[in-house]
């Protein structure tokens, strides 16, 4: 019945500036000019994916600009660098830092939003005409469209020190503590940290048209397709494999590389302790590739995006946070379009998706109404109004999450505050005063919760079972899930608390029970979404709503109704159970051909190829 909103205990930063430009990113394969056309225009391969493209991949979380041209955010958030900003509007190149996000905005001015503990989300005051973007570990560099270059964040080896009359240039990489330039002329400049060697260009190195940095190595495409790297090799990240040719991406992560060849195949060497270069049997048709920390991601033809290597945080688990929701007798998915899909009951138009609903980021299922996250941070509503559960508060805007109750509806804003609205007579909607520094919400039957930055919870509203009252000792939670009379909380070490109404199981959290990614709770059932993307189910089951099929496996997203259950599978299919002899409204039928699978943008959004790219593709 109840969708739960989860964002880990972070600090954030949002900075925004102002400008005009559109980004360009440098791709090559020595190859007739006809192909050339259709490698920049068909397939548009970002030069360096980890850090220039429409995705990208930091420490734990990863990105990707979605076909209508939202920015997605999924993984670790400790620091709400999954928590994308509202009203970022049209964005044509993402970067991911450890901890912090960056996007290049279509009118040339960036926006940072994650952790800001070195200044990397304070982005210079008007930076502008920006044409691509990359992100070190706690620093970042700009490339403006007249060659020149800016650098904000940490400064502690001179990474963000750039050289004087530097200029020219046509690529930018971001190391650990250390700077990459590629300038017209085909040369690659570096700066920082030095101690592995990142910054030991080989001599005579040239002929380069994308260059790639790693934790401590550098990598360099050269216009005949060949792949040149130097540094830190402890993890043979260097040994670029004998013959590799028809290259033309390069990515490079702590201590793995990659490399996308024309053929639309992925190469990967270096560390694999994680399978960081374990790539998928068969995998092909792949146009842009990025190496994140200990992890790799590549983009298909078709807009999917495939994951491999190092994945707890769920930074491989591909799908729109909030994209899947439950309501006591309907289903809620929203579409990689940014439309909104519902099935079951509808006879208060819950299931009556308003005409032009679009740029949708996140939806929530109540009782008998749905609620929807825009992208210019509005929320829209429909169904049942009874109790005024869908009248939007006037002005209400910089919401970045929504949570539908059985009769009440809440929303959190970018700056930490929640706005409530519909039925009261427990005092549901009455947000504290004081409450501020919100990370996450979740509306039950008759109750609220909210979770803090800093991993504690706030509850309000109906008290009858205690389901409102969090805890003593409740520290270090990472989300939040409200049932009709019950409350769960999942805590950083993967465990699951839960409190409240216990007449069907609902405390009965499973013996052993951990790596517990997300959790949802239903009408009065729980569902536990484990690392290994398996599915734990306890509480009511009346009607088979916690009889998990058999099998299931792969999933990335849940959501508990009223008395069925749903979960979002890897492939974008959706898998439902419950409802077993009785209560059957089609909430538990999932449309034919439904499918919910993120497809990212694979065409290039830039003005044209760079004048010293284009010089070396046709000398």
């Amino acid at each position: 019945m109840i969708r739960n909103a989860s964002r880990e205990s972070r600090q954030k930063a949002f900075v925004y500036t102002g400008g005009q430009s559109n980004e360009q990113k440098p791709s090559i394969c020595l190859l007739p000019l006809l192909f050339l056309i259709i490698l920049f225009i068909g397939f548009a391969l970002p030069a360096e994916a980890r850090q220039h493209g429409t995705i990208a991949g930091g420490y734990r979380h990863s990105l990707g600009i979605r076909v209508d041209g939202a920015v997605v955010a999924w993984g670790d958030d400790e620091f709400g660098q999954s928590t994308v900003p509202w009203g970022l509007g049209a964005v044509t190149e993402v970067a991911a830092g450890a901890f912090h996000s960056l996007a290049l905005k279509s009118d040339g001015t960036v926006v940072a939003w994650g952790m800001n503990d070195f200044g990397e989300c304070d982005v210079p005051a008007g930076l502008s005409d920006v044409v691509a973007i990359a992100a070190g570990h706690y620093h970042n560099l700009a490339l403006k469209s007249d060659g020149t270059m800016a650098a904000w964040g940490i400064n502690s080896y001179g990474e963000c020190d750039i050289p004087a009359g530097l200029s020219d240039v046509v690529a930018i990489a971001a190391g650990y503590f250390y700077s990459l330039a590629l300038t017209a002329d085909g040369t690659v400049r570096a700066w920082g940290y030095n101690n592995y060697h990142p910054c030991d260009v080989p001599a005579g190195l040239s002929g380069v048209v994308a260059i790639a940095a790693g934790r401590y190595h550098g990598l360099a495409l050269k216009s005949d397709g060949t792949v040149v790297a130097w540094g830190d090799n402890n993890y043979r990240q260097c040994d670029v494999p004998a013959g590799l040719s028809g290259v033309v991406a390069i990515a490079a992560g702590d201590n793995h590389s990659l490399a996308l060849k024309s053929d639309g195949t992925v190469v990967a060497w270096g560390a694999n302790y994680f399978g960081q270069l374990g790539i998928p049997a068969g995998l092909g048709g792949v146009v842009a590739v990025a190496a994140a920390c200990d992890y790799s991601l590549a983009l298909k033809s078709d807009g999917t995006l495939v994951a491999w290597g190092f994945c707890y945080y769920g930074q491989c688990s591909v799908h729109q946070p909030g994209g899947l929701a439950a309501g006591k007798y309907h289903s809620l998915g929203l579409k990689s379009d940014g439309t909104v899909a519902a099935w079951g009951w509808s006879a208060s138009g819950q299931c009556n998706v308003p005409g032009g609903l679009y740029g949708v980021t996140a939806v929530s299922a109540g009782g008998y109404h749905s609620l929807a996250v825009k992208s210019d941070g509005t929320v829209a509503a429909w169904g049942d109004n009874y109790h005024g559960q869908r009248t939007v508060p006037a002005g209400l805007s910089g919401v970045i999450a929504v949570s539908a109750g059985g009769y009440h509806s809440l929303a959190l804003r970018s700056n930490g505050t929640v706005a409530a609205w519909g039925k009261n007579d427990f005092y549901q909607i009455n947000v504290p005063a004081a409450l501020s520094g919100v990370v996450a919400v979740a509306a039950g039957g008759y109750h609220s919760l909210a979770l803090k930055s800093d991993g504690t919870v706030q509850g309000w509203g109906s008290n009858s079972y205690y389901q409102a009252l969090i805890p003593a000792d409740l520290r270090n939670v990472v989300a939040v899930a409200a049932g009709e009379m019950h409350s769960l909380a999942l805590k950083s070490n993967g465990t699951v608390v839960v409190w409240g109404w216990d007449g069907l199981g609902q405390r009965d959290v499973p013996v052993g029970l951990a790596n517990v990614r997300s959790v949802a709770a239903g009408y009065n059932h729980n569902l536990a979404l484990k690392s290994d993307g398996t599915v734990v189910a306890w509480g009511a089951n009346g009607y088979g709503q916690c009889e998990v099929p058999v099998g299931l496996s792969g999933v990335v997203a849940v959501a508990a109704g009223g008395y069925h259950s749903l979960a979002l599978k890897s492939d974008g299919t959706v898998v439902a159970w419950g409802v077993e002899g009785g209560y059957d409204y089609g909430q538990a039928s999932v449309p034919a051909g439904l499918n919910l699978a993120l497809r990212f943008r694979v065409s290039h959004t830039g003005k044209g190829i760079p004048p010293g790219i284009l010089m070396l593709l046709l000398n």
